[in-house]
């Protein structure tokens, strides 16, 4: 054999890849494909829980701001929500508020809207605690509790049981 065909047999082994290192490279590859793949729902899931987590929020926020801007103080009622806010010495109350995916609220004290394009999604029930006359504290407290979706719990009378997701804020109303 000639050099010159031992050269070009050398050169043509490095031209490209076998078919077994492009079967390995499939393999690796295609393992990588299937975790991303695998990992897509997990992601969604948490996307998902993080939006009605921060729009609960928000919805928390526009109530207790609704509670605070109550004139005359202690007996009132909210300019948003007309969320009558009992006065000192009274029995602790509650109400419950039905709202719309864009946090509108859709029924206050009544049943949740089930058709229309205002359903109801969100659930918050606001408990007031009225400071009672033995007690040496000025302040109502005031438990906000959010749940979704709320035509889990169409019961609006009672607490809440029934629902996938939560959130809580308690605050105080000055008095003074």
């Amino acid at each position: 054999m000639s050099t010159i065909s031992i050269r070009m047999r050398i050169r043509r082994a490095n031209w490209g890849f076998t078919l077994i290192e492009v079967t390995l490279a499939l393999g690796v590859a295609g393992f990588c494909l299937v975790t991303v793949f695998g990992l897509l729902p997990v992601g969604l899931t948490s996307n998902q829980a993080s939006l009605e987590q921060t729009t609960a929020g928000n919805i928390s926020s526009a109530i207790v701001s609704d509670l605070r801007s109550t004139q005359p103080v202690g007996a009132g009622t909210s300019p948003r929500l007309g969320m009558p806010v009992p006065a000192a010495g009274t029995a602790a109350t509650m109400h419950t508020i039905y709202l719309a995916s864009n946090g509108s609220a859709t029924a206050v004290d009544t049943a949740p809207m089930t058709s229309g394009s205002a359903i109801s999604r969100y659930r918050a029930t606001v408990q007031f605690f009225p400071p009672q006359p033995a007690v040496p504290r000025t302040a109502t407290v005031v438990r906000v509790l959010i749940t979704w979706p709320a035509l889990a719990d169409p019961n609006y009378q009672t607490l809440p049981a029934n629902f996938s997701g939560s959130y809580e804020a308690d605050t105080t109303l000055d008095r003074n």
